[in-house]
C-alpha cells in the first residue's frame, strides 16, 4: 500500500514523546477521577475508588486509555473528544450484546424522560428490538398520527395506521436495520409540524408480506395509556396500552366511572402492552391483587421484593387478555394475577421479557439504560424468554381494527364467555 510523503513504514509504534504524553494524560485523568471521587462531583461514592483501581488492573482498561490518548494526540484532525468519549460508552454498551441496554445522547435522554412522563412530540408509536435486526412496532397510541394516517396509496376502506408487528425498514429514506433504538427514535421524533416518512414490512394473515410507505406529520402527543367503556351485559372493558407515571391515576378514574355505571364484571386488556415504568405497573396491581408480593428482582447485589401493603381491589370478577406483544412490566402484573389465581388469562403466550432496566443519568444530559436485574413472579417463576402461558389459548383478531370489538375479536369474545359462566355460577 502506498505511503504518503513524510511517513515511515513500520508496525504502528509510537514515538517516545507520544508515550510520555500518553503517560502524562493517564496521570492527569487519574487525578481528575480521584478528585471527583473525593468531592462527589461525579455522583460517585468514595468507595468507588476501589472499583476504579480494579478496572485499572485490567489489560483492556489500559488499552482503552491508550487508545483515547492516541486519538487525542495522533489523529490527523482535531477530534471532538466529547463525541469520542460518547462513542466509547456506546460501543461498550453494544459489546454487552443486550438489546435492552442503551447509551442515550442528551437529546435522546430528554426524549426518554418525556416519554416516561407521558408527553412528547412525534407520531405516537413505540418500537422494540426485533429478532431480525429491524425494529418492530409494539404499540400505537390511539388518536396519534401513527394510528390515523393511511399508507401511501391506501384505499379509504379498512383501519388506517401502523400495526403492532410491523417491521421498520427505513425512516426518512435511511435504512434502520442494525441501528440502536435511540438512533431509530431520534429519526422518528422531531418538532411538531415536520414530516417524516416510514417504510414498513407488514406480514398478513396468509403469510404474504407487504412493503408499505407512510408519510406522517409529527405533532405533540400525550400518551393516554388507559381506555375504558362499558360492553353489553354491564361488563367493563379496560385497555391499558402501557405503563407510565400517569397510568395508575388513569386506571383509578376509569374503574370509578365503570363502577358507578353498575359494572358487574371486567375485561382487563394487556394485549400489545410493551410494559414501561415498573413502579406504575405495580401500583396498578393494587386494583386487581390482594396485599402481598407482586414480583421480586434478582440483581448483582441481591434480591429485591415488591410488596403491596394495601389495595383498592375491585369487587367484581375479571379476565385478563394477553398476547405475544404483552411484555415486561405488563407481564409482571399478569404473572402476579396468574400466580394469585385472581383471574384467568386468555389469549396467547406473552413476549417473555423478564429483565429489568434502570436508567442512570450521566453528565452533560446523557443517560445510560442498563439491564440490572431479572424479575420473578410471586411463585418464583422465571419468564425471561418463556413468557406466560394463558389459561385459555385463543388466536388473535385478524386485524388491528378488530381489537376490542366483541363480534370480531375472538379473544375478547372468549373472555366475555368466561365472565358469563362465572356470573351464571354465582347466580
Amino acid at each position: 500500500m502506498p505511503v504518503g510523503p513524510g511517513a515511515t513504514r513500520g508496525s504502528g509504534g509510537v514515538t517516545r514523546a507520544t508515550a510520555v504524553l500518553g503517560g502524562a494524560f493517564l496521570v492527569v485523568m487519574t487525578a481528575i477521577v480521584t478528585w471527583g471521587l473525593a468531592t462527589g462531583a461525579y455522583g460517585w461514592s468514595p468507595g468507588s475508588l476501589g472499583t476504579l483501581r480494579a478496572l485499572g488492573r485490567q489489560p483492556g482498561f489500559a488499552n482503552l486509555v491508550r487508545a483515547l490518548t492516541l486519538i487525542r494526540s495522533q489523529y490527523v484532525g482535531q477530534p471532538n473528544m466529547s463525541k469520542v468519549y460518547a462513542g466509547a460508552i456506546s460501543g461498550a454498551v453494544r459489546a454487552l450484546n443486550d438489546p435492552y441496554s442503551t447509551y442515550f445522547s442528551p437529546r435522546a435522554y430528554a426524549e426518554l424522560t418525556s416519554n416516561a412522563s407521558g408527553r412528547y412530540s412525534g407520531i405516537g408509536v413505540q418500537v422494540e428490538a426485533g429478532a431480525g435486526g429491524e425494529p418492530v412496532v409494539l404499540q400505537v397510541f390511539p388518536g396519534s398520527p401513527a394510528a390515523t394516517t393511511r399508507y401511501v396509496g391506501e384505499a379509504q376502506a379498512g383501519a388506517p395506521g401502523l400495526r403492532p408487528g410491523d417491521r421498520l425498514l427505513s425512516v426518512g429514506g435511511m435504512a434502520v436495520r442494525g441501528l440502536s433504538l435511540p438512533q431509530v427514535a431520534a429519526r422518528i421524533l422531531g418538532p411538531a409540524g415536520t414530516p417524516v416518512v416510514l417504510r414498513v414490512a407488514r406480514t398478513l394473515g396468509d403469510g404474504r408480506v407487504e412493503d408499505l410507505t407512510f408519510s406522517f406529520v409529527r405533532r405533540p402527543v400525550t400518551i393516554v395509556t388507559v381506555a375504558a367503556r362499558m360492553l353489553p351485559g354491564r361488563v367493563g372493558y379496560l385497555d391499558i396500552s402501557g405503563f407510565n407515571a400517569q397510568t395508575p391515576a388513569e386506571v383509578a378514574v376509569a374503574l370509578s366511572r365503570l363502577t358507578a355505571a353498575g359494572m358487574t364484571g371486567l375485561v382487563l386488556d394487556l394485549r400489545n402492552n410493551p410494559g414501561g415504568v415498573l413502579d406504575a405497573a405495580i401500583e396498578t396491581g393494587a386494583f386487581f391483587l390482594p396485599p402481598g408480593t407482586v414480583t421480586s428482582l434478582q440483581g448483582r447485589t441481591g434480591r429485591q421484593t415488591y410488596v403491596l401493603r394495601s389495595t383498592r381491589r375491585i369487587a367484581v370478577p375479571f379476565v385478563v387478555l394477553v398476547n405475544r406483544y404483552t411484555a415486561s412490566a405488563a407481564e409482571v402484573l399478569a404473572g402476579a394475577i396468574e400466580d394469585d389465581h385472581a383471574a384467568p388469562l386468555v389469549g396467547q403466550r406473552t413476549f417473555g421479557k423478564g429483565v429489568v432496566q434502570r436508567v442512570f443519568p450521566l453528565s452533560g444530559g446523557a443517560g445510560l439504560r442498563l439491564t440490572v436485574a431479572q424479575y420473578y413472579t410471586p411463585k418464583g417463576r422465571d419468564l425471561n424468554g418463556r413468557g406466560l402461558e394463558p389459561d385459555l389459548v385463543v388466536p388473535s383478531p385478524p386485524s388491528v381494527g378488530d381489537y376490542g370489538q366483541p363480534a370480531r375479536d375472538p379473544q375478547l369474545a372468549a373472555a366475555l364467555a368466561l365472565l358469563a359462566r362465572v356470573a351464571k355460577r354465582a347466580a
